[in-house]
C-alpha cells in the first residue's frame, strides 16, 4: 500500500488473485463456478488481498450462496459482504445529507458519480458495490457556493478552489470530514482543455434518477457511467477493478431494458477517452453484450502483463469441461 500526502492509504491495484476472482463474473454459470473454485483453492482466507475483498460483494447472489454452502470459511466471506453493505449505507446517508444541502441552496441538481453512483445503479440487484468515498458532480459555475456550504458543514478542503484556466485543467477538489473523502467534481473526465466545457455539458445532460433510502438521487446514464468506468481514474481509494464495475453497469442496463445508444457512446468516447476501446474485448469475454465498436489507440490497462480475465477464463473453461466430464461419468 502507499500513503497520500493527506495521510490516506491507497490499496494496490488488481493483482493475480483478484484476476482469478474477476473471472467468476462471467455470465456462464459453469465457467463462473470453475473460476470461483480456482480462486478459492488458491487463497488463504486469513490473508485475503484488499482487492479481493472489494470484488466479493459484487458476486453476492444465489450463485455465491451455492459456492459457500459447506465452505468452512463461508461465514467469514459472508461477513465481508455484509460489511460492504453496511459501510455503503453509512456513506449513502452522508451523501443524502450533502446532496440535499447543495440542492436546496441552489447548486444545481447534484449528480452522484464514482463508487456511490455505481452502488445506487445496482441497488435493486443482489450485487453490492463497495463505497469507500463520495464523488459528486455539479456545474462549474456553482463551485464557490458549494465550497462555502461544505466548509460550513465541517468538510475540510485539501486545496483551494481553482479559477480561470485551471478549471479546464482540473476535474475536482477533495474534501475530508471524519475520515470520509468527498470529491466535488465539475467534470467527470480528464480531457484536453479545449474539450473541457463541452465534456461537462455532455455528462450533465446524461443523467437519470434512482430511489434509495427514501430519497431521489441523480446518477449518470448507463452509457455515461460506462465511459466513466472505462476511463483512467482520478486519484482514488476505490480499488474495485473496472471489469467489475462495467459488469454491474451492463447487467443492470440489460435488466432495466434501456439500451445504450452505442453510436453516440462511440462518438463521445472517441472524442474524450479514445483509449477505452481497448478494454471492450475483455468485457465481451465475460459474456457482456457489447456490439462491435471502433478500435483506436492501444493503451495498457491496470492488470499486470499477461494477467487478464481472458487468460483466466481460458483456463477455467478447461476446468469447467473437466468438471462436466467427471459429473457425466458419475
Amino acid at each position: 500500500m502507499s500513503a497520500h500526502s493527506d495521510g490516506t492509504i491507497t490499496a494496490p491495484l488488481t493483482g493475480l488473485s483478484a484476476v482469478r476472482l474477476l473471472a467468476a463474473l462471467t455470465d456462464n454459470e459453469a465457467e463462473a463456478s470453475a473460476a470461483w473454485k480456482a480462486w478459492r483453492n488458491s487463497v488463504d482466507i486469513g490473508h485475503l488481498a484488499w482487492s479481493d475483498m472489494q470484488i466479493l460483494p459484487v458476486l453476492n447472489g444465489p450463485l455465491m450462496e451455492e459456492w459457500l454452502a459447506g465452505d468452512s470459511a463461508g461465514g467469514v466471506l459472508k461477513g465481508i459482504v455484509r460489511r460492504a453493505w453496511s459501510e455503503a449505507q453509512v456513506r449513502l446517508a452522508v451523501a443524502r445529507e450533502v446532496v440535499n444541502g447543495l440542492n436546496q441552496a441552489g447548486c444545481g441538481s447534484v449528480t452522484l458519480i464514482g463508487a456511490v453512483g455505481a452502488y445506487l445503479r445496482s441497488v435493486q440487484s443482489t450485487a453490492i458495490r463497495p463505497v469507500l468515498e463520495l464523488r459528486m458532480l455539479i456545474p462549474r459555475q456553482n463551485l464557490a457556493l458549494a465550497a462555502s456550504l461544505l466548509e460550513a458543514a465541517g468538510w475540510q478542503p485539501r486545496d483551494k478552489l481553482p479559477v480561470g484556466d485551471w478549471l479546464n485543467r482540473m476535474t475536482h477538489v477533495l474534501y475530508n470530514r471524519n475520515g470520509t473523502r468527498l470529491y466535488l467534481h465539475w467534470r467527470v473526465l480528464q480531457v484536453r482543455e479545449r474539450h473541457a466545457e463541452a465534456c461537462e455539458r455532455e455528462f450533465l445532460a446524461g443523467r437519470r434518477t434512482v430511489e434509495a433510502i427514501g430519497t431521489s438521487f441523480r446518477i449518470l446514464s448507463y452509457g455515461h457511467a460506462l465511459l466513466e468506468t472505462l476511463a483512467e481514474r482520478a486519484e482514488s481509494v476505490d480499488v474495485l477493478a473496472w471489469q467489475a464495475d462495467s459488469a454491474l453497469i451492463l447487467r443492470e442496463n440489460e435488466r432495466e431494458g434501456e439500451p445504450i445508444d452505442w453510436a453516440h457512446w462511440s462518438a463521445i468516447a472517441a472524442r474524450y477517452q479514445p483509449h477505452v476501446f481497448e478494454r471492450i474485448p475483455e468485457l465481451r469475454t465475460m459474456g457482456l453484450d457489447i456490439p462491435e465498436l471502433r478500435q483506436t489507440t492501444a493503451w495498457a490497462g491496470v492488470l499486470p502483463v499477461g494477467q487478464s480475465v481472458q487468460t483466466w477464463l481460458n483456463s477455467v473453461r478447461s476446468w469447467a469441461r473437466r468438471i462436466s466430464a467427471a459429473v457425466g461419468k458419475a
